[in-house]
């Protein structure tokens, strides 16, 4: 059998990914389209013939262009772009000990650099802003009730929204006040709840004769999808001039818990997080918060009329010398 591109892609979608890896759902996915896209990318723009679509073939002009064809014509965002590149050296790396008649091509593709970019500001929602958005929903009626439900545990628990809507009412310990959360990875986690959380899930249950299965159910007992967790926030958030995703209110209870004084390395666990860096993402966008609030405290009638630091020489020497 020819081993080539073929070959090693559906053993790495099919089986390295999923059974050596043990990816999340929504990894796997964005591996499947981004060789969708590839492929799609070599066939039509590049009219490369299926058969041709091999790694002594395929260079590294071609990854760059497609990338380039990401960002230029499909309008990726640049961090879009570095997680499809991301996808792509990680097949790359799978096929390298195998390959060794195309290593230089390989070799090539996986020296292609991430494209630098600023990372975007943690849009978060205040104290204030939470409250006013939990006020909003009208919890008279039955829909409500449950979305103010979905609501406070998606904030509660800082979960992801493919956490939350997979969460099942055996991963509950109201006794205990806790609820343990499949994150990425297939990487499970215990989190704890407030009392209020905890009435809140039991009169739910009640109401909804939610016995077993997933908490959030849709009309054939499955789960609900992200989206619907996106149209529910949609609905509440029109009149707050910010981005509001369900991560908002994961990055919200980030934000929170550190003003409280919860210790990042707890916070950590918490979240999920593999890296400690990347919880102290949390940390510089409440540094730099608490920055602005100190700049914009200043006084303004100082006076300017501090003088010259050349005019003292014994300052002007200790600062230097440091």
């Amino acid at each position: 059998m020819n081993k080539d591109f073929p070959y090693y892609l559906s053993k790495f979608l099919k089986e390295y990914i999923i059974l050596e890896r043990n990816l999340s759902d929504n990894t796997k996915r964005s591996y499947r389209n981004t060789f969708q896209l590839l492929i799609y990318f070599l066939v039509n723009k590049k009219n490369y013939k299926i058969n041709e679509i091999t790694f002594a073939k395929i260079t590294k002009e071609d990854i760059t262009d497609f990338l380039n064809y990401l960002e230029e014509e499909r309008h990726n965002s640049i961090r879009t772009r570095n997680q499809r590149l991301a996808c792509i050296k990680a097949f790359y790396q799978f096929c390298l000990i195998d390959e060794v008649e195309n290593i230089s091509n390989i070799r090539k593709v996986l020296a292609i650099k991430a494209k630098k970019f600023s990372k975007k500001i943690i849009d978060y929602l205040t104290e204030d802003e939470l409250k006013e958005l939990l006020e909003s929903i009208d919890v008279s009626t039955i829909k409500g009730r449950k979305n103010f439900m979905l609501l406070v545990l998606l904030y509660d628990t800082a979960a992801r929204a493919s956490e939350i809507i997979k969460l099942k009412v055996e991963d509950i310990n109201l006794e205990e006040k806790y609820v343990i959360l499949d994150g990425k990875g297939k990487k499970e986690r215990i989190v704890p709840i407030m009392n209020v959380t905890k009435d809140l899930i039991l009169k739910y249950q009640k109401e909804f004769n939610i016995k077993n299965g997933y908490l959030f159910q849709n009309k054939t007992g499955n789960c609900m999808s992200e989206y619907f967790i996106k149209d529910i926030i949609k609905k509440y958030t029109v009149n707050i001039e910010k981005n509001i995703t369900p991560h908002t209110f994961r990055h919200t209870r980030a934000i929170h818990l550190l003003s409280a004084g919860i210790p990042i390395i707890y916070l950590r666990d918490l979240l999920g997080h593999e890296s400690i860096a990347t919880t102290e993402e949390y940390a510089k966008v409440l540094e730099e918060d608490k920055f602005d609030a100190i700049r914009n405290a200043s006084p303004t009638n100082v006076s300017s009329e501090l003088g010259d630091w050349n005019d003292d020489q014994d300052l002007l020497a200790q600062l230097l010398s440091l």
